[in-house]
């Protein structure tokens, strides 16, 4: 279940195709006026009426409905079962080289030292 609430708009494009598909039923609600737009032909929605406008206006003639792509998305997977990834052998840490060159480091830092002078 997902529910939004925008307060002024919802813009969306897509490059090829956009895909609502319910179980039972879809609603679509406007306060003014609805239009659904392609190639040329519209229908629109609104207080005047339903208008609908097009070089042939076919009503029980034939034809199909279009149809989109659906959905493909996948479940998360659990942690365990994620796929490893590779990477490099990290080695080691050298803690006596750590601690030689801790011990060899001046007790406090010159630049630190200067802008603390200037900031006084």
């Amino acid at each position: 279940t997902r529910h939004d609430n925008i307060g002024q708009a919802q813009l969306v494009e897509a490059g090829q195709e956009i895909h609502h598909k319910a179980g039972m039923k879809v609603v679509i609600e406007a306060g003014a006026e609805i239009t659904l737009k392609a190639g040329g032909s519209f229908l629109k929605i609104d207080p005047s009426g339903v208008t609908l406008v097009g070089p042939q206006v076919k009503i029980n003639s034939g034809g199909s409905p279009g149809s989109g792509s659906g959905q493909a998305a996948q479940a998360p997977q659990l942690p365990g079962q994620a796929e490893a990834q590779s990477h490099q052998i990290v080695p080691p840490i050298n803690r006596p080289a750590q601690l030689k060159t801790l011990l060899k480091a001046p007790a406090r830092c010159e630049i630190c030292e200067d802008v603390s002078q200037v900031n006084r």
